[in-house]
């Protein structure tokens, strides 16, 4: 796995083709009207010349510099998210925790096979470990049962409350490698406080962790790089 510094994500995430990348994969994804709005937002910013970068684009451009070999993700749904991993390095290996509620949040969530056709689409090659439950018993006991498992990207965008945020980053942050990374989704989305919790987690594990995060676009996306 190559290097890729902090700073160096700073500067390529908010480069054009980065975000014209990601909607170019949402193409080649089944999407409701939500992912639709997304993906079509992305499109206007870059009509109008504006630097934009969400989750989406975090991914793909770490996916891109790192060539991680293995991404953990919590929170699935429509698999838009692992969907920017799987296009980018094919050959990744994935395992996706989610409950699989549907509806969430009034949108539909249809599951493993529907995901797995969406990652095929998008060209990924190899299968997908999926991990149906609440994640604040499935991610410690697959970790427990996999101990010597590690990831060089994780996404935590599960559960939104705080106790159920924290319990994912803090479960997940010491199997990130060496200069692999951690990403959490939404930290400004109204009616939760899951910023508050990212910054419990910077105070927490400032020694083991570099921060960047983006309050600005979307609903805010907070990324760590674990230091070499």
């Amino acid at each position: 796995m190559p290097s890729y510094s902090l700073t160096q994500f700073s500067s390529d995430v908010v480069q054009p083709e980065n975000a014209a990348g990601v909607v170019s994969i949402c193409r080649k994804l089944q999407m409701d009207v939500a992912l639709a709005n997304w993906s079509a937002g992305i499109e206007a910013k870059l009509q109008k010349g504006e630097a934009y970068w969400d989750l989406a684009c975090a991914l793909r451009q770490i996916a891109t510099g790192l060539q991680p070999r293995n991404y953990l993700e919590i929170g699935v749904r429509l698999g838009s998210s692992t969907a920017m991993v799987a296009a980018t390095v094919p050959q990744v290996n994935i395992v996706a925790f989610d409950l699989w509620i549907s509806p969430y949040a009034g949108l539909d969530n249809p599951g493993p096979d529907f995901v797995r056709s969406q990652l095929k689409g998008v060209g990924h090659q190899t299968e997908v470990t999926f991990v149906d439950g609440n994640s604040k018993v499935t991610v410690p006991l697959y970790l427990a049962t996999h101990p010597d498992v590690r990831f060089d990207v994780v996404t935590v965008d599960g559960d939104h409350s705080d106790e159920g945020a924290w319990a994912d980053l803090t479960s997940v942050a010491e199997v990130v490698v060496a200069g692999g990374y951690l990403l959490i989704d939404d930290l400004v989305l109204p009616c939760h406080t899951l910023l508050r919790v990212w910054r419990r987690f910077q105070e927490e594990y400032g020694d083991r962790f570099e921060f960047l995060e983006n309050l600005t676009d979307h609903y805010g996306t907070g990324v760590a790089r674990r230091k070499e």
